[in-house]
């Protein structure tokens, strides 16, 4: 199991960080989002919505205001 934590308060590096671990994460490894859920952050979530469904998954929403992408 592998997990990849992504906080760095702002989009392109988070979706590139996103977009460069995806591929070497086995199925089953999970990507915890850290500023997903407010709403100071609609960014990220719109774009981490897009990356999440541009891979046939989707982000799970936490009360923390966190996401979580599990890859299948």
């Amino acid at each position: 199991m592998a997990y990849l934590s992504i906080d760095m308060n702002c989009v392109l590096p988070e979706i590139a960080a996103a977009e460069h671990f995806w591929e070497r994460m086995p199925s089953g490894a999970v990507t915890v989002l850290d500023d997903y859920g407010w709403n100071l952050h609609e960014q990220q979530k719109a774009a981490f919505d897009a990356f999440a469904a541009k891979r046939g998954v989707s982000v799970l929403s936490l009360p923390t205001g966190q996401g979580l992408i599990f890859k299948p």
